[in-house]
């Protein structure tokens, strides 16, 4: 018996509910930084690594097709988007905290903040730029502030690499839904989403230079880059299932503050 598909909002549909397939063009760029800054962003039991690596990627999704129980596939146009995850831990096994992502467009985006609590907010600006034998990520908020900017060259001929992280494999999201009654959440819920990469394509390793601007709303700066560890860049397929429910949450590590930038009285 096919599972009825499951739509939000259900009078006016955006999306369905299933799962992702695309072909991206996604550069990485890891980092070191300082091992007590990602143990206090982390809620447990998530617990940082020995070694505390940052993972920034900027990518452009490439008709992303979303493969809903009934057998309908809801293609979507090519957008940009971008995150910072770090790595970590639950109970051994390695895997990234989403820390934030950053998506143009209206509308990209909900499905997975809605499903998976991914940490998805609107961006003025992604933008992943080739020249030559180098590419520029950039992010700028909706606040016009571009906080992220790395720029990667390649050292190495391009061959068949697959420019995301082995420790992206799971990444581990928190789910929170806020209570209606303004008293915490209603969800605070662990999730472990699988990525799955396939047919690698003209993937270069390179060096990098990483630019984080300190900002109220995404305070990127919190996470200062103490060492470049590797950057790569190139296209491959990424296969995103359902979500596994994992641990409740009782404590959740806040770090920035709302910031919707300079608002002008009523009236005027």
């Amino acid at each position: 018996m096919t599972e009825p598909v499951v739509a939000m909002p259900p009078f006016a549909p955006l999306y369905g509910v299933g799962t992702e397939s695309v072909r991206l063009r996604w550069l990485t760029v890891e980092y070191r930084t300082d091992p007590q800054a990602v143990a206090s962003l982390l809620p447990a039991p998530l617990a940082a690594t020995p070694d505390p690596l940052v993972g920034i990627w900027v990518a452009e999704f490439l008709g992303a097709g979303f493969h809903l129980p009934d057998g309908t596939v809801e293609q979507r146009p090519p957008y940009l988007q971008a995150g910072i995850s770090v790595r970590c831990q639950r109970h051994g096994e390695v895997g990234a905290y989403p820390l934030t992502f950053f998506i143009e467009g209206l509308n990209h985006g909900t499905l997975g903040r809605e499903i998976f609590g991914l940490p998805k907010k609107q961006a003025r600006a992604v933008t992943l730029t080739e020249e030559g034998g180098a590419v520029t990520g950039r992010i700028v908020t909706a606040n016009d502030i571009e906080i992220v900017t790395v720029r990667a060259r390649a050292t190495a001929p391009a061959g068949p690499l697959d420019p995301v992280p082995a420790w992206f494999g799971n990444h581990f999201a928190l789910k929170l839904i806020p209570s209606a009654e303004g008293t915490g959440y209603d969800v605070s819920r662990l999730v472990r989403i699988p990525f799955r990469t396939s047919e690698p394509g003209g993937a270069w390793d390179g060096t990098a230079e990483v630019t984080l601007r300190p900002s109220t709303a995404d305070p990127v700066q919190l996470l200062p880059c103490r060492e470049v560890v590797s950057a790569r860049y190139g296209g491959i397929r990424l296969d995103i299932g359902f979500g596994t429910y994992l641990d409740h949450v009782d404590h959740v590590p806040v770090a920035g503050t709302p910031h919707w930038g300079s608002v002008a009285p009523a009236g005027e």
